[in-house]
């Protein structure tokens, strides 16, 4: 099927939303773009006849609009959006799709899109606050096209947000890459945990493993979590799991309570390392709760100042860790770095506290199952051999599940 035969969806509340979606359905067909407009609007007549209407989504559910009631309608909305865009898309009949709407058009349309491959073009407009996009953003590759003006019209702010839209999407096609069949191990990083991720990097690499590797600041672990969840990965190198300190201590950089749940709910092959639990991040210095006014603190950047954690923090954060784990149902190798758990905890160095690190060990033992192996070493985070034993027990557990 050639590029001008395949569709682009458009999804849109034609009640609330119609003019701008009748508007940027027009700019695309004068683009030589064939349209698919869905309405999921639950109120008001749309404002014209979608290809696909609000009660043929609806009945993807077995329920209609009247017996869904108000308050259930947007969830059997997105279900029945989710079953249309899953068949068109298998069916090769769509390049991509768009969405136009609100807090409500956006959640609809976010959820059921969810389950699209990663690079088939998804493109939201939305006049959703700010806190909306940015979980969106975290957990997925949707094109976000905010109109900072509320949807209420064609106008000067939301035709210019229109006309973008019309013009990427013109240009936009969805051509599936070759399923290559590789191993793909995720692995979490931070600066002072660099070292040892690049090492890892290149014995997994060495051994045939694809590698992915996410920023372990908050939104880097929430889009690992998301996609382990969906299947993306056969392993996890969790070499960096600051943000747990994050999560306890209200920095800046948690990811939320899911944060180590994933792989234990799939049962993937998973290392796990207190790596950079030594640090909390916050902005600059007078962002600091006072509460830690007595604790060491590193102006890492002129925005990001860290601060310490004590031995209550780290056998509360290896608490948190191991409840988790145990939670496993596949393999999981706990591995204990003595020498230090990042490149500031060292002798000489700010954050050198052997006694906060050894509390982290202590909690781990007394809480972890037997099920969860736990390796004790004196070699730093970054040191070589740290990163070839963690390469190494992947790799082993890899090649027995292949």
């Amino acid at each position: 099927m050639s590029f001008y035969d395949q569709k682009i969806v458009l999804v849109s509340t034609l009640d609330t939303k119609g003019e701008e979606s009748a508007y940027l359905k027009k700019r695309l067909e004068k683009a030589g773009r064939r349209v698919c407009v869905i309405d999921i609007g639950t109120a008001g007549t749309p404002a014209f006849h979608a290809d696909i209407t609000r009660e043929t989504v609806l009945e993807q559910t077995t329920l209609t609009q009247q017996s869904a009631g108000v308050s259930v309608v947007p969830e059997s909305m997105t279900a029945g959006l989710e079953i249309i865009l899953r068949d068109l898309f298998d069916r090769d009949d769509i390049s991509a799709v768009v969405g136009i709407g609100g807090g409500k058009g956006a959640s609809v349309f976010h959820h059921a899109t969810v389950g699209l491959p990663y690079g088939f073009p998804k493109l939201l407009i939305t006049s959703a606050r700010p806190a909306m996009l940015a979980e969106i953003a975290m957990t997925t590759d949707t094109i976000l096209l905010p109109t900072l003006v509320d949807l209420f019209g064609v106008n000067k702010f939301t035709r210019a947000v229109l006309n973008n839209a019309a013009l990427m999407l013109s240009g936009l096609n969805w051509i599936a890459e070759k399923e290559i069949s590789v191993k793909t191990v995720a692995v979490t990083a931070f600066g002072v945990t660099t070292p040892a991720v690049r090492a890892i990097q290149s014995n997994l690499e060495q051994a045939g493993i694809a590698v992915i590797v996410f920023p372990a600041n908050g939104a880097g672990g929430r889009t690992m979590e998301a996609l382990i969840a969906r299947g993306a990965f056969d392993g996890i190198v969790d070499l960096t799991t600051t943000e747990m300190a994050d999560l306890l201590l209200g920095g800046t950089a948690s990811a939320g309570e899911e944060r180590l749940k994933a792989a234990s709910a799939i049962g993937i092959p998973q290392v796990i390392a207190p790596g950079a639990i030594d640090m909390v991040n916050f902005g600059p210095p007078e962002t600091v709760p006072d509460t830690f006014s007595d604790r060491t603190k590193y102006q890492h950047t002129p925005l990001t100042t860290l601060v310490r954690t004590t031995p209550a923090d780290t056998a509360q954060i290896a608490k948190m860790t191991s409840e988790r784990l145990n939670l496993a149902s596949g393999a999981v190798v706990v591995v204990w770095p003595g020498g230090g758990v990042s490149d500031y905890d060292r002798p000489g160095q700010d954050f050198y506290d052997p006694a906060a690190n050894t509390a982290w060990l202590h909690e781990m033992k007394r809480s972890l199952n037997t099920t969860v192996s736990l390796i004790e070493t004196d070699y730093h985070i970054n040191h070589p051999n740290f990163a070839a034993l963690c390469s190494e027990w992947m790799i082993t557990q890899l090649e027995m599940r292949t």
